[in-house]
């Protein structure tokens, strides 16, 4: 079996928490992350990192922002990819083409903000809602240019100019050819020859009374034609090879011209550069590799350019204002492609192994997964795209191993959110019969917790209403219906199950507050409530489930509960996370009574003082963990009257009394006069 890890992207400034009782563990999908391993974040910013994009990643980024404590999350596999809706048009023009599976449920709208074709149109794009009043409105995000089809293309990292180039061998005379005697019939040079080696050859020539230096230049090609002649500015002879590298050379073997024109016996070879002999592999498209051999050492950045635009169907430039190369296929869109494969000259080029594709005109939608792509036809102004992305969904069996691993590396926590909906009431029910099942297992380890689910935002209140008919459950919260909530790391608001909302303040307030409470102040997060708890048709509360209404103009949730039967004490979510903290604050001191033997009376009950001092140890335990802030009064009994001597068993009584819940409030309004004493406050 793999050994248990637990990873820890961040624990930011805020540093341990000082209890679990507010620790949420969120489990759901996201587009990275390992998946069945825990990630704790008490700062959102490392979350976009480890967690990528999708429900879990915007629960959990938002979540730590809100509440400002530490928040759990792990990874589960997606069993359904997501799911595009069918593409909706308003107004003329092609339609675009949508795809890729969505790590989210959003709606994407896509408006026409100029009318044009590929580059020259132009578009925004609205994947989340802006309040405006009472309703939301897309939140179009920056105008950008309809994109064009682009060949695959490598540009590299190196300016070319700073490399060393081949250079050629230059012999250099020193005398002044500008003297009188040297030219004309007579002259030092007339009938004068010279004897030399260019590039190994040997050659000849005979001087014929050069009238000039001009004359001069133009006669020495006529038998070097492998060499350049010129003079420098003290009017000097110089002597250049065409050739340049290693390979180039000029030896001069004699002549009665020598001396004459500053020239003596010897042999000037020309100078290696870095490319000279090195090769490039190239494949473009589906064809067979090609290589690219510097033979002729290049000279500088264009001469590189003339040896790459020889490859089949490759362009080859350079990048201004630095001489940085770059390579593109000549083919245009998806079919286009490039392989850098390797050879001697790729880190001399500053090109890396690559393996680039062409793109359509599109657009990838950040956040989302989805990608746009625009063909070649004239877009008009004012039209809009609509699409419905939704989120890959994941099994009940995945949720429970996401359990089974929190409990396995020991994550303390004790509210687990399951992050996204299942596909229908009926589904939803099951999920939380399974983690009915799977919590009172834990319970039975000394690892109680409650779980928050979400209903299918889709379902109707009469078949959520029907599906939940007959289950009860104190360690299941179900939240019904949407709300418009603030992003975790997109911006804008998106319609989210109201468990993210209850799963949040569940961390952010004192654990034996309501939900509901509205001490607390409304709902941060909430931007817009489509459906009102309070002019709702059908009613969940009294189904038992948790929803929003609003009050003087806020959003709250109208109260917070569990599954469990109405008239049970743990029907309020908060009463059962407050005896969540007095079970796990008595469970050591009772612990502790384990194999212990305690004295007796003659009938085998527990005597008097040793009872008296667990009653006093369980009491202070319960009172350190409760008093005064979650609870009104605590105490605990040992059973006085057990035989203990015959059972072997101990067993005690706590009472816990929460701090009170107001449900309602009414009172009598009418006309009259205050009396002196009333008006004084007084009797």
């Amino acid at each position: 079996m793999p050994s248990a890890e637990i990873t820890f992207t961040e624990y930011g400034p805020a540093g341990e928490p000082a209890s679990a009782a507010r620790v949420v563990a969120k489990v759901g999908v996201c587009s990275s992350g390992s998946k069945n391993t825990v990630y704790a974040f008490d700062v959102p910013s490392p979350v976009a990192k480890a967690l990528g994009e999708g429900p879990l990643a915007e629960a959990t980024a938002q979540a730590v922002r809100v509440s400002k404590q530490r928040t759990l999350a792990v990874p589960v596999e997606a069993s359904i990819p997501g799911a595009l809706g069918p593409l909706t048009q308003s107004g003329p023009g092609p339609a675009l083409l949508l795809s890729g599976a969505p790590t989210d449920t959003v709606a994407v709208r896509v408006r026409i903000t100029k009318s044009g074709a590929q580059g020259v149109g132009r578009f925004r794009v609205s994947i989340s809602g802006t309040a405006a009043g009472t309703q939301v409105v897309p939140r179009f995000g920056t105008e950008l240019v309809i994109p064009t089809r682009k060949a695959a293309e490598v540009t590299g990292t190196r300016d070319l100019s700073r490399l060393t180039f081949a250079k050629p061998a230059i012999v250099r005379g020193d005398k002044d050819l500008g003297a009188s005697g040297l030219y004309g019939p007579g002259g030092l040079l007339d009938g004068k020859g010279i004897e030399a080696k260019i590039n190994g050859a040997e050659m000849s020539c005979v001087l014929e009374a050069p009238k000039d230096g001009v004359a001069l230049l133009a006669q020495l090609p006529n038998a070097f034609a492998a060499c350049v002649f010129s003079l420098d500015a003290g009017a000097r002879l110089v002597w250049t090879s065409k050739t340049i590298g290693e390979a180039a050379t000029i030896e001069l073997l004699g002549g009665s011209a020598l001396g004459a024109l500053g020239l003596v016996v010897g042999m000037k070879q020309g100078e290696a550069g870095d490319l000279d002999g090195t090769t490039l592999d190239l494949q473009e498209d589906t064809g067979e590799a090609q290589t690219v051999e510097f033979k002729d050492p290049p000279a500088d950045p264009a001469a590189i350019v003339a040896a790459l635009v020889k490859v089949n169907n490759v362009a080859a430039s350079l990048v201004a204002p630095a001489s940085k190369l770059r390579l593109a296929s000549k083919t245009i869109g998806e079919a286009s492609r490039l392989v850098v494969l390797g050879g001697s000259a790729l880190e001399l080029l500053g090109l890396p192994k690559a393996d680039v594709k062409g793109r359509e005109a599109d657009h990838t939608i950040p956040g989302v997964g989805v990608t746009i792509q625009f063909p070649a036809a004239a877009f008009v102004k004012d039209t809009e795209y609509a699409v419905a992305c939704h989120a890959p969904g994941f099994s009940i069996e995945a949720v429970i191993e996401a359990i089974d691993k929190l409990v396995h590396v020991k994550a303390d926590f004790r509210i687990l959110h399951v992050v996204g909906e299942l596909a229908d009431a009926a589904e939803t029910r099951a999920l939380a019969e399974a983690l009915d099942t799977k919590i009172a297992e834990l319970e039975a380890l000394k690892r109680p917790i409650v779980a928050i689910i979400g209903a299918p935002l889709t379902e109707t209140d009469e078949a959520l209403a029907e599906a939940f008919e007959g289950f009860v459950s104190r360690r299941v919260c179900v939240c019904a219906r949407g709300a418009w909530l603030r992003g975790g790391t997109l911006q804008g608001a998106f319609l989210r199950s109201q468990s993210w909302a209850a799963a949040y303040k569940a961390a952010a307030v004192r654990f034996s507050s309501d939900l509901g409470n509205h001490d607390d102040g409304p709902l941060k997060e909430v931007d817009a409530l489509p459906v009102d708890e309070g002019l709702a048709t059908v009613k969940l509360r009294a189904a038992r489930f948790t929803v929003m209404d609003t009050s003087g103009g806020n959003v709250y949730f109208a109260r917070g509960l569990t599954m469990a039967d109405e008239r049970s004490r743990y029907r309020d979510l908060n009463v059962t996370r407050v005896m969540i903290e007095a079970y796990l604050a008595a469970q050591p001191i009772l612990d502790n009574e384990i194999n212990n033997d305690p004295p007796l009376n003659e009938d085998g009950t527990l005597e008097t003082n040793t009872a008296g001092a667990i009653d006093r140890a369980v009491t202070n335990a319960l009172t350190s963990a409760l008093m005064p802030d979650h609870a009104s009064a605590v105490r605990a009994r040992v059973i006085r009257t057990d035989n203990i001597f015959e059972t072997n068993f101990l067993r005690a009584t706590m009472t816990v009394v929460p701090r009170g819940q107001i449900y309602g409030v009414s009172a009598e309004l009418g006309p009259g006069l205050l009396t002196d004493n009333e008006e004084e406050g007084g009797g």
